[in-house]
């Protein structure tokens, strides 16, 4: 796996863009994206004029599903408040499913 590089963290300038306005990482051709993020969180000391730092570890959620047996991805994913993969996959289908109907019935007319 060659995800061991440093990614550089681009923000659009509105909502418009490419992303709809999420952050993104340009990968290179010969990268992957990486299986975890380290990002630190500053926030000031109201009485004292200083900052204190947290370091938090944001994970590649294709990574944990590639490599954790279904029941531990299930776990990780209810834990961080989403949906277990089978209900959010169902979940999922019916959203693509009636966009397709509305635009083959658009198409129609």
């Amino acid at each position: 796996m060659n995800n061991k590089w440093l990614p550089e963290i681009y923000y659009e300038e509105n909502k418009k863009g490419l992303t709809n306005g999420l952050p993104f990482v340009k990968v290179p051709t010969d990268k992957e994206m990486p299986s975890a993020i380290f990002l630190c969180e500053l926030k000031e000391i109201e009485e004292e004029e200083q900052n204190e730092m947290f370091v938090h570890m944001f994970c590649n959620m294709s990574t944990l599903k590639n490599t954790l047996d279904k029941e531990t991805y299930d776990r990780v994913r209810t834990c961080i408040g989403l949906e277990p993969i089978d209900v959010a996959a169902k979940k999922g289908k019916e959203i693509t499913d009636r966009v397709n109907n509305n635009i083959s019935s658009m198409s129609e007319k």
